[in-house]
């Protein structure tokens, strides 16, 4: 039997609850995922360097101590060996001008964590779908 998942996915959001609501989401959707979910920008940038397994995706959250997801989402650009990972940010930020800001910095999508839970699962299923093959 094959163990391995078919897609990666990295979660980083400095709280533990909407991480495990996004995790929770991801494994119901129907897509083979192996989730792995740091707390910061330092950490995710730490953890990819060293990864030789680079994730599918990457769910990253806009506001967070230390390294903001602006800020770790360039530098994921900057690098070669990970600028191509498909990067979607997750927040709870309404402002347009988050939105702008992450799309000029090289994301590949902007989902707002929804208070509703059903809400939030078809957003994050539609952009598992839009993102990664089953």
């Amino acid at each position: 039997m094959n163990t391995t998942m078919r897609h990666k996915i990295l979660i980083v959001d400095d709280d533990p609850d909407d991480t495990e609501m996004t995790k929770r989401v991801l494994s119901k959707s129907g897509f083979e995922v192996k989730v792995e979910a740091v707390l910061h920008g330092e950490a995710a940038l730490e953890l990819l360097r060293k990864e030789d397994d680079l994730p599918s995706l990457i769910l990253l959250d806009l506001k967070m101590p230390g390294m903001g997801g602006i800020d770790t989402l360039r530098r994921i650009r900057a690098d070669e060996r990970l600028k191509n990972i498909t990067v979607v940010i997750l927040t709870n930020s309404l402002l347009e001008a988050d939105k702008k800001e992450s799309y000029d910095a090289g994301a590949n999508g902007f989902l707002q964590k929804a208070f509703d839970i059903d809400r939030f699962g078809r957003d994050v299923l539609s952009a598992l779908e839009r993102w990664l093959e089953r």
